[in-house]
């Protein structure tokens, strides 16, 4: 098992160093802002690297892979009897009802909830109201159609977590527990709380790679762990195979239109967890073999990164599975890449010799000019050899953000306001980022700065100067903060 951190050559599973360490470089050739991945075979980890800050204790939030962790607490409280399929939403949520609910809603089963087939658009967040996301989605929702006939990505996850709370007296991690221990997962996993002080099931989990890895093995052979069936065998059959045809949804993309099992995506050769940003872990069931990732993609498009990143698993890895192979000298090349860790996407370089105009120059942004311009009101760069700082003044006052140069920095975010354990509660804390600065043309310069806390995010600001004008132009890829940082403005120098 995972959670005994047995290390194999790649060999002795059937698989060449040569193509994990083609798996690597293609990573890096596509520029995949990888943190941190995992490949599994058989129980035992032929491969483990991070990108630097990252290693095996950093606690990485998963985004919507949180969601397969409910499908397996509500898969678990069927184990146990206290939760079924055909069970109304409606009736496990009483409490939630506040108004006459529509008939569909009524109808509504948790095996609709599990396959993103409640009948409505989902994710139901009135702006007057955030803090009714369960209320709202059982009370305001607008039915297109009756529940279980068409596919649409929405809120199932909250409202299964929310009903394991009120079926079971606890939050879905808590609920899961005794099976997490015989994982051996660490106590440190947790879960962000959704504005209504219920774990945020969508979206929240926080926890490490190895974790991580850990809890997929468990759905990777169906819930069997040690000769024990921790969740019920039928359960997992359904969970982990096509209960919803998805196609049309999502326009034949490999990683979307295979179908849906219970709150997981299914390829013809996987289950899938797939959260934003390079979460995911994928389950090759028959060979036994598990990739698991985490990362930052976000802004790289809709199914882009991380369907390379399937694909490359899929050929280079799964379809090249064969009987054992003899260790040579792509083994050690392979130990010492893993070693040395994941290269981080580069854009540009790290020297102009236009920097020497604008290092230590302050630019003022013309309120009066300028629309969309943040509320920034100047910006300076200081740049010492392969390190600087950006400072500037917003609504908020002064900030600084640290960066290398053609080389990521790990330091603390200017922000105080952005939502930290609760959704909608502000974190009244910097939180931990990093940030690089590279030259991508002569006179541009790009400065990218990646949330790395509970929140993950980042934006790319670039900086084109031209005469002693300079436009700035800011694009944040991120959920539910830092839109505050979209923009574009232009600046001068101050005094001119």
């Amino acid at each position: 098992m995972v959670k005994d951190l047995k290390f194999v050559s790649p060999e002795s599973e059937g698989i060449a160093s040569e193509d994990i360490l083609e798996l690597l470089k293609q990573i890096e050739y596509y520029k995949i802002n990888m943190h941190g991945l995992m490949l599994v075979r058989n129980g035992k980890i032929i491969a483990e690297t991070y990108a630097k800050p990252f290693d095996e204790n950093f606690e990485h939030r998963i985004y919507s892979s949180s969601k397969t962790f409910v499908a397996m607490a509500v898969g678990y409280a069927i184990t146990n009897g206290v939760m079924k399929l055909t069970d109304k939403i409606v009736d496990l949520l009483k409490n939630y009802i506040h108004t006459p609910t529509h008939r569909w809603m009524k109808e509504t089963t948790v095996h609709d909830a599990l396959t993103m087939s409640l009948g409505h658009t989902g994710n139901i967040v009135p702006p007057e109201n955030p803090r009714t996301w369960i209320t709202n989605n059982l009370n305001n929702a607008r039915f297109y159609c009756p529940p279980g006939t068409r596919f649409i990505y929405n809120s199932g996850a909250e409202l299964m977590a929310a009903a394991i709370k009120e079926v079971t007296g606890m939050e879905f991690l808590d609920y899961l527990r005794p099976i997490l221990d015989k994982l051996g997962m660490s106590k440190n996993v947790w879960c962000v709380k959704n504005a209504e002080d219920i774990s945020w099931g969508g979206s929240g989990v926080i926890l490490t790679l190895r974790d991580f890895a850990k809890f997929g093995e468990m759905v990777l052979n169906k819930g069997l762990v040690n000769g024990e069936q921790l969740i019920d065998r039928e359960f997992m059959e359904l969970a982990t195979t096509m209960r919803i045809f998805n196609c049309v949804t999502n326009n034949y993309s490999p990683l979307k239109s295979g179908g849906y099992g219970y709150l997981m995506w299914i390829t013809p050769n996987a289950s899938c967890f797939r959260g934003m940003g390079l979460q995911q872990c994928f389950c090759f069931h028959d060979k036994n073999l598990m990739l698991v990732s985490q990362g930052d993609s976000q802004g790289a498009g809709v199914d882009n990164q991380d369907v390379v990143l399937y694909d490359l698993v899929k050929y280079l890895v799964y379809d090249r599975i064969g009987e054992k192979k003899e260790e040579g000298e792509a083994y050690k090349q392979l130990q010492a890449k893993l070693e040395a860790g994941i290269n981080r996407p580069m854009y540009g370089r790290p020297y102009s010799e236009y920097q020497k105009v604008v290092n230590g120059t302050t630019y003022y942004l013309p309120e009066e000019d300028n629309e969309n311009y943040m509320g920034w009101k100047w910006f300076r760069f200081d740049i010492n050899g392969d390190e600087g700082t950006i400072t500037y003044e917003n609504r908020r006052g002064e900030k600084q953000i640290k960066f290398g140069v053609g080389k990521f920095v790990k330091s603390k975010f200017p922000e105080t306001h952005y939502y930290g354990k609760k959704c909608g509660e502000p974190a009244n804390r910097e939180m931990d980022c990093e940030a690089v600065l590279e030259w991508v043309e002569d006179q541009k310069l790009l400065l990218r700065t990646h949330i790395i806390d509970t929140n993950f995010g980042n934006f790319f600001a670039q900086f084109s100067f031209k005469g002693e004008e300079v436009t700035l132009f800011i694009q944040t890829r991120a959920e539910f903060f830092l839109d505050d940082y979209n923009g574009c403005a232009w600046a001068k120098p101050m005094g001119k």
